[in-house]
């Protein structure tokens, strides 16, 4: 009776992590999950990367607008 328990234990047991170990054996992907944490710390800094490629962007407009409209005018006619 023992036996027939410590059978059936080892036979789920590698059963249940026999799918991880043969996924990277027979060349599948396993695709790792990130944890909440690492996602939202890379959210956040793509957010601080395009606001300021956004406010750099502005400021580079704003400056050839100002030098544009510090050039005469030259009418072809």
């Amino acid at each position: 009776m023992m036996f027939k328990k410590g059978l059936t234990v080892l036979l789920l047991a590698s059963a249940l992590f026999s799918g991880q170990l043969f996924a990277t054996n027979q060349g599948h992907e396993y695709l790792q999950v990130q944890d909440a944490d690492h996602l939202l710390r890379h959210t956040a800094d793509s957010d601080e990367l395009r606001v300021t490629a956004e406010e750099s962007a502005a400021d580079l407009r704003e400056h050839h607008h100002w030098q544009k409209s510090r050039k005469p005018d030259t009418h072809l006619s």
